[in-house]
């Protein structure tokens, strides 16, 4: 074999080489380019499952939501995802609410203007998705008034308070009971008060000179 044939083959291998190697780079950078997308769309979609998540324990956190255990206790329910307002609620006083979660709402409203409505908030909870089919997430832009209690809630992380203003109110009104036994008030258990007496008592305790009549609201059928 001459010596410029020689050159010749030499030159093809070389060159098929080159594309056999340029080819496979190619293909590793496609594969590299690929993989990346995976992962940030893996990355993406965990962000979002972390952003869902971190919603559900706000809100919960905020509405004290709590479940029952295998041992019959009661836990708050703040892992993240959706939990419903306990069933007991609908059958928790002659007047079909929870006397915890009005006072919640009662504190917030004197100590921060805002009224939000306890049927409101019986509404927000009553659906786990949206019309549309999306999550119900307190911060999805479609409940504003929920949005605000939750981030007041959250933020100042207001629960111990609110359980001792609920606590607080209890105590007002056995003192109360005390002080009225004799003036013709029916003494009813704490938690069966009507929205207008526990109103009467959230008021009491947000402003002292604030003439608590218990037994006048009762007369009157509340």
């Amino acid at each position: 074999m001459s010596t410029p044939y020689k050159k010749i083959i030499l030159v093809v291998c070389i060159l098929l080489l080159s594309g056999a190697t340029a080819s496979i780079g190619v293909t590793m950078y496609r594969n590299a380019a690929k993989q990346r997308e995976i992962e940030a769309t893996l990355e993406a979609e965990r962000a979002a499952r972390r952003e869902i998540a971190d919603a559900y324990i706000r809100v919960n956190y905020a509405f004290a939501i709590w479940t029952t255990t295998m041992y019959g206790e009661s836990v708050y329910a703040i892992s993240g995802r959706h939990w419903p307002l306990p069933d007991i609620i609908s059958s928790q006083s002659p007047f079909g609410i929870s006397f915890n979660l009005y006072l919640f709402l009662r504190m917030y409203y004197h100590q921060t203007g805002i009224i939000l409505d306890y049927e409101k908030v019986i509404d927000y909870f009553s659906e786990e998705f949206e019309p549309d089919g999306s999550l119900r997430l307190y911060n999805n832009g479609n409940h504003p008034e929920i949005e605000s209690f939750v981030i007041w809630m959250w933020d100042g992380q207001r629960i111990p308070e609110a359980h001792e203003f609920v606590r607080s109110a209890s105590a007002a009104y056995e003192q109360y009971v005390f002080r009225h036994k004799d003036d013709g008030f029916d003494n009813q258990r704490f938690v069966d008060l009507s929205p207008q007496m526990l109103d009467a008592l959230a008021r009491a305790l947000a402003d002292s000179d604030y003439a608590l009549d218990l037994t006048s609201l009762q007369q009157q059928g509340y």
